[in-house]
């Protein structure tokens, strides 16, 4: 790992961020700064020294995945350009980790049609993407001017960064009209 010279955050997010934060914690010690674990409910394992730990709603995002993704941006406000930012990564993240750019009940409803609609979960995370501010690596601009660093554990076929946990440190390689022709091919009667 590449640190900056800064201050080191620590960021897990996912069904396995708790393993992966307690690793980052073994591993680096006293260099991190703060750390913040979000998981599923029932997945944390009890304390990590200098990390806050919140758990939410899997596979639908809740509303304690919006404060706990607030609670991640607030974390990272402030950053100078030698610091750097570690984001873990795992399944689940698309779910745990959520800031809606619409209202949450209706961000809701719109994963559970995506759900029953058999959308793949590319096809899933490519609207999730655009219903985020968080997604589609809006959380790395978040963080600037600090670097930003990810570990990805994958769940989704082909590896692609910007489909593990719909993104947050991964540019969106899809447009707008792309991701229109996709609401379209999964809800042709809409």
């Amino acid at each position: 790992l590449r640190l900056f010279g800064g201050r080191l955050i620590v960021l897990a997010i996912g069904k396995a961020a708790w393993s992966m934060a307690k690793a980052a914690q073994d591993e680096l010690g006293t260099q991190i700064d703060q750390g913040m674990v979000i998981t599923k409910y029932g997945h944390s394992r009890g304390p990590i020294p200098r990390f806050t730990i919140l758990e939410a709603s899997h596979p639908v995002a809740d509303e304690n995945s919006v404060l706990a993704t607030d609670a991640a941006i607030a974390m990272v406000q402030g950053l100078q350009a030698d610091d750097t930012v570690l984001v873990l990564l795992s399944g689940g993240g698309s779910a745990l980790f959520e800031r809606p750019l619409v209202p949450l009940p209706y961000f809701a409803t719109a994963t559970d049609a995506l759900f029953h609609s058999g959308a793949s979960i590319t096809e899933m995370n490519i609207i999730r993407r655009r219903l985020s501010a968080v997604k589609g690596g809006r959380f790395a601009q978040l963080c600037a001017p600090a670097h930003v660093v990810g570990l990805l554990l994958s769940d989704v076929l082909g590896d692609a960064p910007e489909s593990i946990a719909s993104g947050p440190i991964s540019p969106d390689p899809v447009t707008a009209m792309e991701a229109e022709s996709t609401l379209r091919r999964l809800f042709p009667d809409a």
